[in-house]
């Protein structure tokens, strides 16, 4: 019994923490209009092992979950599916950019990944820069 209810805390942990996906660019700039939040651009590829690390372990974190359905409306762009990038400068997987609900880049594009502090951190900066 223990082990069951570990399993399902388990589970609901995991599944609090994942993070909803706007399905295109369109949608998700039009829903961050709509809730006024900021958009998070994330340029990725299938092969992009950090893209894989940043979905795994940094956007699992609850903390880091939490602030980004709060304030952000999160849009993954496949750059091997949609190679015209929208216009976007991406010079390597992945890239963000943080756009305003109007569309309006705010601050500084960032390329890697980061620990779940330090993009934490970077979530809070661009919201402050707003």
């Amino acid at each position: 019994m223990k082990k069951i209810l570990t399993a399902l805390l388990l589970i609901s942990t995991s599944l609090f923490a994942e993070l909803d996906w706007a399905p295109s660019y369109e949608q998700g700039l039009a829903q961050a209009k709509k809730e006024h939040k900021i958009v998070m651009l994330m340029f990725s590829k299938k092969s992009c092992k950090m893209c894989n690390v940043m979905k795994t372990k940094v956007y699992e974190n609850d903390e880091v979950a939490e602030y980004v359905k709060s304030f952000y409306v999160p849009v993954e762009i496949d750059i091997e599916v949609h190679p015209d990038k929208y216009g976007y400068a991406v010079f390597g997987t992945p890239t963000y950019y943080f756009l305003d609900s109007n569309g309006k880049q705010i601050g500084r594009m960032m390329v890697g990944g980061a620990t779940a502090e330090g993009f934490l951190q970077k979530l809070k900066d661009v919201k402050q820069g707003q």
